[in-house]
Order: C-alpha cells, then structure tokens, then sequence
C-alpha cells in the first residue's frame, strides 16, 4: 500500500484543521514538499513516523486520516500497512549523538547462520502470504464500507430533498449515519402517511387568524325589551277603523304630526277644515302614552337593526388562510356557521316584523312568539375557532413541529436501508475480525501465530545473523564519498552499543554544522539497507537533508538520495532550500517525463478567530518551479506584494524581504562584513535603512510570542523601502531583474 492523501489533520502542531481540498493532487510515487522555515514541513514529516506506531507523539489530542491506494482509510490509532522510515531531526536525535560522539548500530544481514536464515525465508513468505491476505480482507472491508457509505449518501439526498431542509441545511451522510445509529428498530410509514408528512413539511410558516367573536349579552337583552313592550298597553278612545287598518293609522299618525307643525285647520289631503271635534278625537286616539310606547318600541327595532348588522357581518376568513390539513374540515365548519348565522338573521327579522306591528296595536298585548335562538351559531361560531386555535397553535410551534414531521420522515427513510445496513456492517465486522486474526493469531493454535509474532521472530533471527561490523565499513565508504575524504570515520563498539565517531585516531569533536548533516544523512541512507527494513516495499520521508551544506555538499546528498532510494515504493521529500528544490524538480523531468511525481508545498493562513497561525498542504506554486533561482523568485513575490490587510498574508513577508536583502547586498557589496555594515555603506535614507534592517531582523525571526499586529501595516511600509533602496542604488540591475518578471 501506499499513500494517496492526508484526507484529514487536526490539532497536530500547526497543522491544526487541515481537510484536504478536493482539487488537491494525490500522492505518486515521487513527490516533493516546499516549505518556508517554520512553515510545518518538520510537523508533517513527524505526522508520517506517527503512521508506524498509529500514535501522535507529542500531540496527545491530534487526529488525522489517510487515504491508501486501495481507496482504504487509516487514522490514528491505526498502523499503516507499509513500513515508513523518516529522516528528520527527530530521527538525528534518536539515532546519531553529536554530544557523545556515537551512533546506534546498524544491522546487515550476514551469512553465517544457515539455519536461521532459513527460517527466516520460511517466515517471510508466510508474512507476505498473511499480508495478502490481510489486504483482501481489507479490500473486502473497503468495499463493503463504500457500499454502506453510498447506502447513507443517497437516502441522505433523499431525506434532504423531503425534508427540504427542516433538520438541516445540508443534510449528508455524517448525519444520516447519526441519526441511523440512534435507531433500535424499523419505522416505515404507510404511502398515505408518508405523503401527507411530506407535504406538510412543504409548508411555511403561516400568519395567526384572529378568533371569531361574537357577544350575545345586548342582543338577549333586546328581546327582553322587545317582549316586554310587546305586553304593556295603553287606555284610549280607540277609532275602531285605525285599529283595524294599520296603515291608516300610521298614514293619520304622521298627519296628524304635521298638523300641528304647520298650524294648519285644513286638511292638506281634501282641504276641507278640520273640526275641533275630529282633531280630539285623534288626540284621545293617538295619546302621549301611545307616542312614547311607539318610541320605544322604535329604539328597540333600532338595535335590533344594529344587532341584525352585526350578525350579518359575521364572516370566516378564508380557509387558504389556514394550514392545508385544517382546510377541509374548516370549510365544513363554516358552511354550518353561514348557515346558523343565517337562520338566525330570519328570525331576528320575523321577530322584529311581529314587534312593528305592536305600534298599530298599543292598546292590547302582543305575543312576539318564540325568541330567536342564538346557541346554535354559538356553538358554530365556538367550532370554527377550535380550528383556528389548532391553526395558531402550529404556527407557536411550527419549527418544533416541523422538526418532529421531519424526523419521522428521516426515520421512515432510514428504516427502508436498516435491513441492509446491518447486514453490511455484521460483513464489515467479520472482516475486521478476521484482519485481527491474521496480525494476532488465533489462541491456542501454534500453526496460525499471525503476522506480529512471525515479524518478532523473524527479528529475533536477523539479529543472530546480522553484524554492525558490514554496516560500518558500508557507512565510512559512504562518508568519505560523500565529504572527499576519510578524516572523519565511524569505529563500532566492543560491547556492540553502536559506533563512536573519530577524526584520525581521536574522537570526532567540534563538528561543523555541515559535517554534521552529511553524517546523519549518510547513517540514514545506509540504515535504509538494514535488515528490519525493505526500501523496495516501503516508504521513504526525508525532510531537508542538505540543511547547513555548501552548493557542493548539496549535490552530494542529492546523488546520495537518489541512490538510497532508486527502489523504494513511495518517496517524500520535504525542503525548504529553493536550488536542491530546483535539482529535485529537474530531476523528475527527466524521470520519465515526471508523469510518476507530483509537486505540493505547504502554506500557513492566520486566524482572525484565535490568533492561531494554521498550515495546510497546496500544490506547488507555479513560479516556484517558472524561476531558476531563489533570488528571482522572492524578488517576484516582493515586487508584487499587496496587502490585504491580514496576518497571514503579511506573515513570511520578513523572511523572504530578509532573503531578498541579503542576495542583493551580496551583488552589490561583495565582502565579509555584517548586513547591518554593508547596509550602511548604501547611499540611501538613513531612517529608511534602519526601518528595513529592523523589520527583516526582528519580525523574521520567530519569537514565540504570537503574532505583531504591528506586522501588517509595517511589511506594506518596509517592502515598499527595500523596492526603493535597490532601485535607487543599484538602477542596472533592479531595471533587468523588472524586465524579467514580464517575460
């Protein structure tokens, strides 16, 4: 196996919430991984040692995931499949002692034990078989997990498209497997059921109705008054043709009215004159107890009206007002209420036709008969508000009645996958079990130990036959090829604890940084040949192995890395030095055309949130690999500089204007003196000089005090003087290297 992407790193150093992109590349064979110091390339090469052990070192809390060639997943807590070795400064530490001068011994399978290396060829095989196994197994697993996962993603689009969104915005498979894992048994709803839910959860939120209202209290009291009036009578000469034509008497009521405004003794119909007699006998006939008995009845009839008025505008809104299952049986109940209302309006109308007529008969008690009944559009008007109560109510409650509709559907969708989701996971349970089978052994049975004790053993018998003496004739060839001479040896133990380090006959000490790093690279090169290691079916991680070496020395480790890894399955190599990037990348044109490489660097982004700088793996600048130097290259990020007005994008700004500077006063003040001495030299704006040399002196380097927000509006400043500084002093040559970058 090897590896395809780190799908996942989080809370390991400052790679603290890294999900790789979809559009980033996969791992090849070959790939390469630029990076600014103190960008995250030592944090990511600890990451890759991580996967020997399934640990995360020193970062208790991290979590990561990888993705392996066969489409398998490993995270932490997990041991990678295929062996990794790294060489970083971890890796210097626990191997090579620069303090004491010593070196851990390193084992070459030898010839002298026959028997043993037979057995170890036996066990060998039998691993090889077992690991074959142990893939299948973990084929089959992979597959029947993706069978799974696509199970949950699609009833995951399901359940979003039906729910549209009432449990989530974006409903996926995390919280389909979720909401899966909270089910104990199936729940699938009926056809009808099922629609009815759906288009329920279709809803939005709807207005609250207001309640019909209706007071019955004035309107009772009004046919009290009007049964009352209708019993009381009053003594008069009655004219026995007015009593018995009503409408006579109402037309001689109203005459005689006029009569008296106009003061008139005709009458206005004939114009003959009206006799005294003959105007008495309607006075007596239409008498003042009569009149005002005729008034009131007149202001009972009045509210009546006003009652009737009421009554009649009595109306049920809409029933589109009301949510869509409430409608029906809404209209329903308001076709019964228009219809008791209704009645109820005829009898009001007869009772108060029967109660006019009381004015034409004043004299004797009148039977209304019955009074109109108002239950009936009560109990109507009480039925149409249950509905609306129950209406309001949803809306109160709509988003948790919403959830709720939402989750019985989730489930009911769930439940149509439960069958073959546990079938699948009983499957993907055997198959685990199996795998641990085969690395453990099975119990009791010697004839199956499993693949960790038959590499024990295999172990066991290598160091029988191995010998640090072949090793360390193996490592000084390799040091003196590396370095051009033989001052510098490796001498092995008498009581086998590894090598001791010697210059001639003396032991190593005051050892230069470079001698330093061409001795640990070439220790873990030879290393790569031990016999706990098969660089053929295993993975190299080298992080800048030409750190401290001159241009020379650096071809050297290239040479030598190369080499060391002409077999290997998968190779990383991380550097943060542009001219051995620059051999790497030539090196893989001319490798098959580089279809077996690929080409990443890692960036970091500032959080606005916490302060916290975050890494994260990118693919390879574009003019990193366009440029043949360094000094091209920054000189091209510095000129187009533009702030945004963040951290993150004014971050490695120092470093590389620190670079830019020091290359640049190399060309133009060729000497041994300080940055600071040959920065004085420049005939340029004293002020300007002291505010570059403090920004690329002081914000270059990391403090571990956090971040400056100082840092922002200084690098616009201070990149802007440095572009001045080498324009004004040196106009040749800032005028060709302009030229360059529109080429």
């Amino acid at each position: 196996m090897v590896i395809k992407k780190f799908t996942k790193i989080k809370d390991f150093g400052v790679f603290r919430d890294f999900v790789a992109p979809i559009a980033l590349p996969e791992f090849k064979r070959y790939n390469i991984i630029y990076g600014w110091n103190g960008s995250g390339k030592t944090t990511l090469s600890k990451l890759f040692a991580s996967l020997n052990s399934g640990g995360c070192g020193e970062f208790s809390t991290a979590l990561y995931e990888i993705k392996d060639d066969a489409g398998a997943t490993c995270s932490h807590g997990q041991i990678f499949s295929t062996p990794i070795r790294v060489f970083n400064q971890e890796y210097v530490d626990d191997n090579v002692s620069f303090t004491a001068n010593k070196a851990k011994p390193i084992l070459i399978l030898g010839e002298e034990n026959q028997e043993a290396i037979a057995q170890i060829e036996r066990d060998e095989k039998e691993i090889s078989i077992i690991r074959t196994k142990i893939n299948e197994e973990t084929r089959q697993k992979k597959e029947k997990s993706t069978r799974k996962d696509r199970l949950f993603t699609d009833i995951a689009r399901t359940i979003g498209q039906n729910t549209r969104g009432a449990i989530s915005r974006t409903y996926r498979r995390p919280e389909a497997e979720a909401a899966f894992a909270k089910l104990s048994e199936k729940h699938i709803l009926q056809d009808e059921q099922l629609t009815l839910l759906v288009q329920e959860i279709s809803q939005e939120s709807m207005e609250k109705q207001q309640k019909m209202s209706f007071t019955n209290n004035q309107l009772t009291k009004n046919f009290e008054r009007s049964q009352k009036l209708a019993n009381e009578t009053v003594e008069a000469n009655v004219i026995s043709r007015l009593v018995e034509n009503t409408d006579i008497a109402e037309w001689v009521e109203r005459g005689v009215v006029l009569h008296e405004k106009h003061k008139n003794d005709k009458c206005e119909f004939c114009g003959s004159k009206l006799s005294q007699e003959r105007i008495k006998e309607l006075a007596n006939h239409f008498n003042d107890a009569d009149k005002k008995l005729k008034e009131q009845i007149d202001i009972v009839l009045n509210d009546l009206r006003t009652d009737y008025a009421q009554i009649q505008q009595l109306q049920p809104v809409d029933k589109m007002n009301l949510y869509q299952e409430l409608r029906e049986e809404y209209e329903t109940r308001s076709i019964a209420m228009t219809d008791a209302r209704d009645k109820l309006l005829t009898e009001i109308e007869h009772f108060a036709k029967t109660l006019e007529s009381k004015k034409a008969h004043t004299t004797a008690q009148l039977d209304l008969g019955d009074q109109p009944k108002l239950d009936d559009l009560l109990l109507r008007i009480a039925k149409i508000n249950e509905q609306i109560d129950l209406h309001n109510k949803k809306t109160d409650e709509f988003d948790a009645h919403k959830l709720n509709v939402s989750k019985q559907i989730e489930t009911h969708y769930l439940s149509t996958i439960y069958d073959d989701v546990e079938a699948l996971k009983t499957d993907i349970l055997a198959h685990d079990n199996k795998i641990k089978e085969l690395t453990d052994g099975v119990e009791g049975a010697p004839d199956k130990p499993g693949l960790r004790k038959l590499t024990e053993r295999v172990n066991m018998n290598k160091s029988k036959v191995s010998s640090s003496h072949k090793a360390c004739s193996i490592l000084n060839e390799s040091l003196k090829n590396f370095l051009g001479h033989a001052e510098i040896t490796f001498i092995t133990n008498d009581d086998g604890s590894g090598y001791t380090l010697k210059r001639g006959n003396t032991v190593a000490k005051s050892l230069s940084e470079g001698e330093r790093t061409a001795i640990a690279f070439v220790y873990f090169t030879v290393q790569l040949k031990d016999e706990n290691f098969d660089v053929d079916n295993s993975i190299v991680v080298i992080d800048d192995p030409v750190s401290s070496l001159d241009a020379n020395s650096q071809y050297q480790a290239f040479s030598f890395l190369k080499t060391a890894t002409s077999s290997v399955k998968q190779l990383f190599v991380l550097t943060h030095n542009f001219d051995f990037l620059k051999l790497l990348l030539n090196w893989q044109k001319g490798n098959n055309g580089g279809r077996e490489a690929q080409y990443f660097m890692i960036n970091n982004r500032y959080s606005t949130s916490d302060g916290s700088r975050k890494a994260f793996l990118d693919k390879l600048d574009t003019d990193l690999q366009k440029y043949e130097s360094e000094y091209h290259y920054l000189f091209n990020m510095i000129y187009n500089y533009q702030s945004d007005g963040t951290i993150a994008n004014a971050y490695k700004m120092p470093n590389i204007a620190r670079k830019v500077l020091d290359n640049f006063l190399m060309f133009r003040i060729p000497s041994s003196e300080s940055t600071y001495k040959r920065l004085e030299r420049l005939n340029f704006d004293t002020q300007k000089k002291a505010a570059i040399y403090k920004f690329v002196n002081d914000q270059s380097h990391i403090t571990g005090s956090g971040f400056d927000p100082a840092l922002v509006p200084e690098t616009q400043k201070n990149i802007g003087y440095l572009l001045e500084l080498m324009q004004s002093t040196f106009p040749d040559h800032y005028a060709i290297l302009e030229e360059s970058l529109s080429q």
